[in-house]
């Protein structure tokens, strides 16, 4: 006759309960709150010289029980996001209406717009705004940059023109005391703009910014900061 461990004897009459518990766990109905979107990701192209750019993600309540939004953050300060009201019951529809900043961004931006609801099923909802800012000016090298110590040589930072949007460079400035500029001439067959850029000096770390400032038809003039720094 085997012998049972009364340790084992009492964990076997146990052990039913943990799979019933868990069975309860899994299979629990959830709350039928649902929010569903037209569209998570908004895709697009910005027109040259535009300041913003609005946006709205339009959603509705698809479930049998209300939700309640807590919160909805964005990714950065350039973009906002905001909403009418909080609370949505079966049925009911709503937008997320947004903007935004432009600023002297160029090239491809992605954002991301959090929307946090107080529903266990679904506590987080992430939309997506991928935009596309043409680039007015492209500028060489991107960055100037002279190591501490080294000789206070000039560079040059060559700026051209997108024409493809009509773009023309209206001035160009140095907005640091610290940094000289001084134009080129400029080559009759280009439409390309050079300027020399030299450090005072190069004795410590320091940063410039030189300004461009472009026009395009039919908009207010942009400006676009190129960066010369010490380091």
């Amino acid at each position: 006759m085997a012998v049972v461990h009364p340790n084992l004897r009492h964990f076997e009459l146990r052990k039913p309960v943990f799979p019933l518990v868990w069975s309860l766990f899994v299979f629990l109905p959830c709350a039928g709150a649902s929010l569903r979107f037209e569209q998570t990701m908004i895709e697009d192209v910005v027109p040259p010289g535009e300041k913003s750019y609005a946006f709205a993600f339009p959603f509705e309540n698809t479930g049998d029980s209300t939700v309640e939004i807590r919160e909805i953050k964005t990714t950065c300060g350039c973009t906002t996001a905001m909403l009418e009201k909080m609370t949505y019951a079966p049925g009911e529809s709503g937008v997320i209406l947004g903007t935004f900043s432009v600023g002297n961004r160029q090239g491809q931006q992605s954002k991301k717009i959090r929307v946090f609801t107080r529903s266990l099923a679904e506590p987080e909802i992430q939309l997506a705004l991928k935009l596309e800012i043409p680039q007015l000016v492209t500028m060489q090298p991107g960055l100037l940059l002279w190591r501490v110590g080294s000789e206070p040589e000039s560079k040059v930072l060559t700026i051209r023109p997108n024409a493809d949007f009509g773009a023309e460079i209206v001035s160009v400035e140095c907005a640091s005391p610290d940094f000289a500029m001084e134009s080129l001439p400029k080559d009759a067959e280009s439409d390309a703009f050079e300027v020399q850029v030299a450090p005072v000096t190069t004795e410590s770390s320091g940063r410039g910014l030189i300004k461009v400032v472009v026009a395009v038809a039919d908009a207010e003039p942009k400006t676009i900061y190129a960066h010369a720094l010490i380091r």
